[in-house]
């Protein structure tokens, strides 16, 4: 690894434990207030704060050179998963539209146009996760064969030197 993917890599595991910090203070704090409706705001800003620090805690692992490989089924899982996840999300997205046209209280118009833009880069962010992060690394079931076997110099069995002699 270079120095500057090392500086990078120490960064985003820094900016990430900064994130998280802040969530469980948040956290703590958000116990104390006798509001509900405070508390939940408070407490989604808090598991925003976790999300952050999760994103930072990959990208640290990427600029450190960790594998974010798979299996070519637990790919297909998580594809089918994001699928039905970014249906959701683009339909969440319609919903709040639908109540913004017709919402004129500023705190709820702010509130739900802040769902709205979380809603929409959640979407971005689904669509591209397979593509940009897990894709490129993902191991096919006939890669593992192909390197067991027909990759390896012995294909699977032991070299000549060390085959036994039937009795």
């Amino acid at each position: 690894m270079s120095k500057k993917d090392a500086e990078m890599t120490a960064k985003f595991k820094e900016l990430s434990t900064v994130e998280n910090d802040y969530a469980v203070k948040l956290e703590g704090e958000v116990r104390g207030y006798g509001n509900e409706v405070l508390r939940d705001i408070i407490g989604s800003i808090a598991v925003d704060s976790k999300k952050h620090a999760g994103l930072f805690k990959a990208c640290a692992a990427i600029t450190g050179g960790e594998s974010l490989s798979i299996t070519e089924d637990e790919y297909n899982e998580l594809v089918e998963s994001l699928q039905k996840h970014e249906s959701v999300e683009g339909n969440m997205i319609k919903i709040v539209d639908e109540i913004l046209a017709k919402t004129r209280d500023d705190r709820i118009r702010m509130m739900l146009n802040h769902i709205k833009s979380d809603e929409i880069r959640h979407h971005l962010l689904i669509r591209n996760l397979t593509k940009m992060v897990v894709k490129r690394e993902v191991i096919l079931e006939k890669d593992v064969w192909n390197q067991l076997f027909k990759d390896a110099l012995t294909h699977g069995h032991a070299p000549p030197d060390q085959w036994e002699e039937p009795e």
